[in-house]
């Protein structure tokens, strides 16, 4: 079964780095994703480090076809964000499409204009951005690692354990998730066959609430399994395997901060020029 945001075990070279380069990367990337883009012409900033994490897939062979259900989704996130910023941005007199007068303070939401479109568009960039971002600390890194890089970024042991579990249940959701549709579909109940409005109004019951339940069973027995390995005691626990930063991590952490430094003068120079 082809898990998203699970760990994949494999011999790549971003495998191999050590988990606070990735953990760098991922912090940079919420900089970019999370510094305002203004105006049109500064979407060259995110494409850039979008460029960046399309070549890190590649190098650790992570395969998009695990997240066909993931893109489905952000398509149609991603339409309803371009509509929706389309017909109630405020801004601009560009009219791609007249459907009604209807005034709703100072916007007509009858009208799709062409700012908002855009506007919506460089929010999904910024939103796929991010997406495509963290399978590339998930998904090539342990949870064993994980803990260990935060550990010895001096954080808390409780708060080690609540971000390393979110990763983990994230993992877990869409795996029982398919265990269940799954057996829903040996019942004659597939909802992969049914419409969208079929879906909406008796598809999603029968695959929600066992989900949600499973999830409360799992979680219990997390609680009992943390009891029983001492979770919470003084001191630190036993590392198996302590890593260590190599050439390659030094290296990567440079062209890193190299291609985020660079996104950055772009911005200033596209702020001076265009």
């Amino acid at each position: 079964m082809n898990v998203p945001f699970r760990y994949v075990d494999r011999d790549t070279i971003v495998h191999r780095l050590h988990p606070l380069v990735k953990i760098l990367y991922i912090l940079l990337t919420l900089f970019i994703i999370l510094t305002p883009l203004k105006e049109v012409k500064y979407v060259f900033v995110p494409l850039v480090w979008l460029v960046m994490s399309m070549i890190l897939w590649a190098l650790a062979r992570i395969e998009v076809s695990r997240f066909q259900t993931l893109f489905k989704l952000l398509m149609g996130t991603f339409l309803f964000l371009i509509l929706i910023q389309g017909f109630t941005y405020r801004w601009g007199d560009t009219v791609i499409l007249q459907l009604f007068d209807f005034k709703y303070g100072e916007t007509n939401v009858g009208t799709l204009k062409l700012e908002g479109v855009i506007f919506g568009a460089m929010l999904c960039l910024r939103i796929l951005t991010a997406t495509i971002s963290l399978p590339l600390l998930v998904m090539t890194t342990s949870s064993s690692d994980l803990m260990t890089a935060f550990r010895q970024l001096r954080m808390p042991k409780v708060a080690t354990f609540m971000i390393v579990s979110a990763l983990s249940f994230t993992t877990l959701i869409f795996e029982m998730w398919e265990y269940i549709t799954s057996a829903q579909k040996l019942r004659a109940f597939d909802i992969d066959r049914m419409n969208p409005i079929v879906k909406l109004r008796r598809a999603y019951v029968p695959i929600v609430t066992p989900l949600i339940l499973l999830l409360f069973r799992k979680a219990n027995d997390f609680q009992i399994a943390l009891e029983t390995r001492g979770f919470g005691t003084p001191g630190n626990p036993t590392i198996m395997e302590e890593r260590v930063f190599t050439a390659r991590d030094w290296f990567m952490v440079a062209l890193i901060l190299a291609v985020f430094l660079g996104a950055q003068v772009l911005r200033v120079y596209i702020g001076r020029t265009l």
